[in-house]
């Protein structure tokens, strides 16, 4: 039996999360999309609603970029709302990593080039994303356009920069002064993109421990143990300084350190990432 949701037919569940689900749907005779839909049960809850609505705002009024996934319409049906995206083919980044360990490390370095490029966008608009990790990195399968492969989603949490709010993100991700509860700032994303790097280049996890408050200490104490390559571990830690002062805030000009090693290195671009 179809499913609807006001003027959508529902096709098959692309993924779902505490707060959120996202399905394919269509209306009329328009190509399908991707569906983010509130639960039913927490959409009438005021602090719920007021992140997914500044999330359909961004979304749907950021200029494009492609390297975020942008919203093409926003809506709600019984006070419930929605958010209409593209629909990418492919994986997000932590499902190929789960399926098929680290990639290349020129895929590696490839994929936070790409990322950081996205990021350099967002933050020239005045957002900070607070919640980059693999999970909300989609690695679409060959554009064939020479555009980006890699594409940051999910703007639940993005506040603007040097906003005060809670802690919000993921949280083997967060910047230090993210989990101290601290403004964020451009810094506090390029921290969350090291981490992706480090990950990618050494296949474990960082700063992930066995409980929260293990993994929130680990972020603000724990040292950055030292890549095999020695010139990409000088860029890891430009990114992941626990002091935000001693950070780089300019995550384009880290998309163009990650290039330019990648071109020294003759590392190509790989198709199957």
């Amino acid at each position: 039996m179809e499913e609807r949701f006001g003027p959508w037919r529902l096709g098959r569940r692309v993924a779902v999360g505490d707060y959120a689900d996202v399905s394919e749907a269509s209306r009329h005779d328009a190509p399908p999309i991707a569906l983010k839909r509130l639960h039913a049960h927490v959409a009438r809850e005021p602090e719920v609603h007021a992140l997914f609505t500044r999330e359909c705002e961004i979304a749907t009024t950021l200029p494009p970029h492609p390297g975020l996934v942008p919203g093409l319409d926003a809506g709600a049906v019984d006070d419930r709302p929605w958010l209409a995206m593209p629909l990418i083919g492919g994986d997000d980044l932590r499902r190929r990593l789960e399926a098929g360990g680290p990639p290349p490390r020129g895929t590696a370095v490839r994929i936070v080039a790409e990322l950081c490029v996205a990021l350099d966008h967002l933050h020239g608009h005045g957002w900070v994303h607070g919640d980059v990790n693999p999970s909300n990195l989609l690695v679409a399968r060959g554009d064939g356009d020479g555009g980006a492969h890699v594409r940051l989603c999910d703007f639940g949490v993005a506040r603007p920069a040097g906003e005060p709010g809670p802690v919000r993100g993921t949280h083997a991700y967060m910047a230090p002064e993210q989990v101290r509860g601290e403004p964020w700032t451009a810094a506090t994303d390029v921290f969350a993109a090291g981490v992706v790097l480090w990950e990618l280049a050494t296949g474990a996890r960082l700063f992930k421990r066995g409980a929260t408050w293990l993994t929130m200490d680990a972020v603000i104490e724990a040292p950055v143990p030292a890549l095999d390559d020695a010139d990409l571990d000088a860029i890891v830690r430009r990114a992941l300084a626990k002091d935000a002062a001693g950070r780089t805030d300019d995550a384009g000009a880290l998309a163009t350190a990650l290039i330019d090693l990648a071109t020294a290195r003759g590392w190509v671009r790989d198709d199957g990432a």
